[in-house]
């Protein structure tokens, strides 16, 4: 999907099927944000997942440290590609290419 020319790509070799396991697990790695030749890493996580790393990452003291993260509220194909175009149309994602 594009919006302002962003795109979502999820890893090499990605299809459908990993999709399935992504809504599942309630997190993509991996992917990336794409607009032209130029390709930023991002995550995307729902929030019941992104809570769980969190606590268990700050749990005694740790630190939660995710750079280009994006939290959704039901991660899906779908619902990933919407909220890139919705970012990019707001024009969150013009810093990158700054």
């Amino acid at each position: 999907m594009t919006q302002a020319g962003w795109r979502l790509v999820g890893p090499d070799g990605f299809d459908d099927a990993d999709w399935e396991l992504i809504e599942s697990r309630g997190l993509l790695m991996g992917g990336h944000l794409v607009h032209g030749e130029r390709k930023f890493p991002v995550i995307v996580y729902d929030p019941y997942r992104l809570t769980q790393d969190v606590e268990a990452e700050t749990n005694h003291g740790g630190i939660f440290y995710e750079g280009n993260v994006i939290a959704v509220q039901d991660l899906s194909r779908k619902t990933a590609e919407a909220t890139v175009s919705r970012l990019a149309a707001a024009g969150f994602l013009d810093w990158m290419l700054g």
